[in-house]
């Protein structure tokens, strides 16, 4: 296993998200007591990359509804995933993977079709209704909706839930083609709950039991204790990694945490990568005979690990688009609290060391990049202004802080310049604009202290 390379779902590794199993847990025991109303039909788990979305889903399916969770009951939980397999995942019993998303994703609606007649099949074999598989999705889809609903008139201790993953980053076209073949009928059943995970733009669903019958819920990144049981967990059976991992104590632990969360920003996926590439750096530098909680407290993480981190952040963007969005990420990273199409000229020619002038660095040019963005599902609309995953955010300006600080500085120079000026162009939103500048004045003046304290405490020049 690489430095960067996630692992793949396992229960025993699984943390926090309490509150969201129990979310889906209570609508299931309402929907068989009958409670109509306090019955939810559908749940949405929403968060940026590497909230653990997907993994909230597995667990859901593999663990959490299982029968004992509805004593009397039996449950019947199909995991449909719009994404294909993560590296190392075995596909279980009653999981079924996308393993084309570029097809999905170039808008081939016949391939839709024969995708969704495989699909709808597939959830039949499950549910052992089979009729004629090979018939066309439409015939399929009615016949589905009619046979579910007798089979969970013949059985009444039979539930259903329907867990899909990786909906709204999926191409809308095929969602509305998915929702009339097969989450429509699902959604109106006497006892079936469906389960949702995405990110990015929520899709507006045509089905009134999808679009108001429902609960909505956004994942939050991992506290300070959450990221040391992570860790521990993680740590208590790593055969990659040298027994003396699984010794550490809680107080380094939490330094390591800490130390994760400040590049990371607390969640989960980069939490799990930046805290095995701290250790692993360690034990590659550890003197014979040296304390290893000693050395993480000196360790500082290489910027190679965070490249390789955003890297891994930024695979879901199309490998045709990847390179030359980055360069639009990376300009963008440090506006911590977002931005609007008339900041984008200005923080690209920054990060080329030029003028935004000329046909590239208009606002037309600019909307058009606004809607690549959108595109990634990695930036999203939010309080009036475009924000990019915290995540992903995060990561690529520690990268750029660490790697290319003259970058960084320089982006955050021009932010404190542009704010400033159009405070004093614009006298109505004075107190808005002069809060940005003094954000980027203060990550400066930060920046040139900690220089300071970092050469007089070490030699080294500035």
């Amino acid at each position: 296993m690489g430095l960067t390379d996630p692992l793949a779902y396992r229960p025993d590794l699984f943390v926090n998200r309490e509150k969201e199993i129990e979310t889906v847990t209570r609508a299931l025991q309402n929907i068989v007591r009958g409670r109509d109303a306090e019955q939810v039909r559908t749940i949405v788990f929403r968060g940026e990359r590497g909230l653990g979305k997907s993994w909230l889903a597995l667990h859901l399916h593999r663990f959490v509804l299982k029968d004992e969770a509805l004593p009397d009951y039996r449950i019947m939980s199909l995991l449909i995933s719009l994404a294909p397999p993560p590296e190392r995942l075995t596909v279980g019993e009653q999981e079924w993977h996308i393993d084309d998303a570029d097809k999905i994703a170039q808008g081939d609606e016949q391939h839709y079709e024969q995708l969704l007649q495989k699909l709808v099949a597939w959830v039949a074999e499950q549910l052992n209704i089979v009729r004629a598989p090979y018939a066309p999705v439409r015939d399929l889809s009615a016949w589905l909706a009619q046979d579910v609903k007798k089979k969970l008139e013949s059985e009444r201790n039979l539930v259903i839930c329907l867990i899909l993953d990786s909906v709204f980053e999926t191409n809308w076209n095929f969602l509305d083609q998915l929702e009339r073949y097969l989450l429509a009928a699902f959604a109106a059943l006497p006892r079936a709950l469906i389960v949702m995970t995405g990110r990015g733009r929520p899709y507006l669903w045509k089905s009134p039991y999808l679009r108001t019958e429902r609960e909505e819920q956004s994942l939050t990144p991992f506290s300070v204790e959450q990221v040391v049981e992570q860790i521990r967990r993680s740590f208590s059976n790593a055969p990659d990694l040298s027994p003396a991992v699984a010794g550490l104590s809680d107080e380094a632990l939490t330094r390591l945490a800490r130390q994760v969360i400040d590049l990371g920003g607390g969640y989960p996926l980069t939490n799990e990568l930046l805290a095995r590439a701290f250790v692993r750096q360690a034990l590659d530098r550890l003197p014979e005979g040296e304390n290893l909680e000693r050395a993480l407290d000196r360790e500082t993480i290489d910027a190679s690990v965070l490249e390789n981190v955003a890297d891994r952040l930024l695979e879901v963007v199309p490998g045709d688009q990847r390179h030359s969005l980055r360069e639009t990420f990376d300009a963008l990273c440090v506006l911590k609290d977002g931005f609007r199409e008339n900041e984008m000229p200005y923080l690209l020619a920054a990060l080329r060391h030029t003028q935004p002038e000329g046909a590239e660095y208009t606002i037309a040019a600019m909307r058009a990049l606004r809607d690549r963005l959108l595109e990634t599902n990695l930036v999203r609309w939010q309080d009036k202004r475009y924000v990019l995953d915290e995540a992903v955010r995060t990561v690529l300006e520690q990268y750029l802080k660490l790697q290319r600080r003259d970058v960084w500085r320089r982006l955050h120079a021009c932010a404190a310049d542009l704010y400033a000026t159009w405070a004093q162009k614009y006298p109505g939103s004075r107190g808005y604009y002069e809060q940005r500048a003094a954000y980027h004045r203060g990550v400066l003046g930060e920046d040139a202290s900690h220089s300071v304290h970092t050469h007089e405490r070490t030699g080294r020049p500035l």
